[in-house]
């Protein structure tokens, strides 16, 4: 089966990625398995942070998980953007494909073309080799163009 979609990613893009990934997961799996020993061995390896006091152990908490969560928002924000980013970039090699490429693509006929485009409403199937099949539209009752 050949993909008709293919999006390519540049090379740096790509290592960033799966550091990040391998990174996050590396850390992730650190925590699990403290947590685990920590269950295991019955010893308490939670982090002891002095800003308040022993008095209020409580907003100690609270105050440590708003810290968290604000940091893993940012952390969110700025992934996002860079994201967003990096698909609005053309992708390397992308060619428009004009009418006669494009129903030479599909072996499509220009009016066959011609005809997709202006459905209102249409099913699309493809062969396993990526043509198209047939399609049916509100238009017409289902045109097929190969055996």
């Amino acid at each position: 089966m050949n993909l008709i979609i293919r999006t390519r990613q540049a090379r740096s893009a790509l290592i960033v990625d799966t550091l990040l990934t391998a990174l996050g997961w590396l850390g992730f799996s650190y925590l699990v398995a403290a947590g685990i020993a920590a269950v295991i061995s019955d010893v308490d390896h939670s982090l002891e942070i002095t800003l308040l006091g022993n008095v209020l152990p409580t907003t100690q908490a609270l105050l440590l998980y708003t810290t968290v969560a604000a940091f893993n928002a940012v952390l969110l924000m700025l992934w996002g953007t860079y994201r967003r980013r990096l698909t609005r970039e053309e992708p390397h090699g992308a060619v428009a494909l004009d009418d006669v490429l494009l129903a030479e693509r599909f072996a499509l006929s220009p009016p066959q073309l011609q005809d997709i485009r202006l459905s209102r409403s249409l099913v699309i199937r493809h062969a396993d080799d990526g043509e198209i099949s047939s399609w049916e539209s509100a238009d017409t009752s289902g045109i097929r163009l190969s055996a």
